[in-house]
């Protein structure tokens, strides 16, 4: 009696885990161009950046709720599935607004505003760069030290067509010497972006 039972345990084990492995037929039954194997250690960020898709839409593409949960040997959906009757790819409408993703950039992919510094000379001045703001808006650039009270606006950029500046931005004599400097920029509707950088 107890060797029926762990037959029938192992078997029912067997096939509740071979039910959620999808296989390459199953992604080419959706009318898929392209598929990618995920490989172990893969994420769909990684995976995104060798198609040049970001990582969501690859989940969009690919009904994955959880973003952070793909497992090596998942058949995923890399082009989009084929619009029936042109042969090419499906390409969702934008929605919230770009992700840029730049190479080095801690951050990751992302919707929200952010900026970071491509190069400090400290105690001199620093380039900024944004992305994520709106587009062809207004930027506000304050400055304080790291745990400073207020940003005191100093600098206006402007954002160009795809919600992006480029800035580089002289110390102001009142941070030349200072432990840290922390940096905002903001629109006028409230959109935000922080960091910080050490000025020693």
């Amino acid at each position: 009696m107890r060797m029926l039972r762990l037959v029938i345990l192992v078997a029912l084990l067997f096939a509740t885990v071979f039910a959620f492995v999808p296989t390459e037929k199953a992604a080419a039954q959706t009318g898929c161009a392209r598929t990618h194997v995920v490989q172990a250690g893969q994420n769909l960020f990684r995976i995104g950046l060798l198609y040049n898709v970001s990582w969501t839409v690859l989940a969009q593409w690919n009904g994955i709720v959880n973003p952070n949960y793909v497992y090596a040997g998942q058949v995923l959906c890399v082009s989009g599935p084929v619009v029936p009757g042109t042969g090419g790819p499906y390409v969702p409408p934008a929605t919230g607004g770009p992700i840029t993703i730049y190479p080095g950039n801690p951050f990751g992919p992302t919707t929200e505003p952010r900026i970071y510094f491509p190069s400090v000379t400290l105690g001199q001045k620093f380039e900024l760069r944004g992305y994520n703001f709106p587009r062809n808006t207004q930027i506000t650039i304050g400055l304080t030290t790291l745990g400073g009270t207020a940003y005191t606006p100093y600098f206006t950029a402007t954002t160009d067509a795809t919600g992006q500046f480029y800035v580089t931005v002289t110390l102001p004599a009142a941070f030349v010497s200072a432990g840290s400097v922390a940096v905002e920029a903001r629109t006028a509707s409230g959109y935000y972006g922080r960091n910080w950088y050490y000025n020693r």
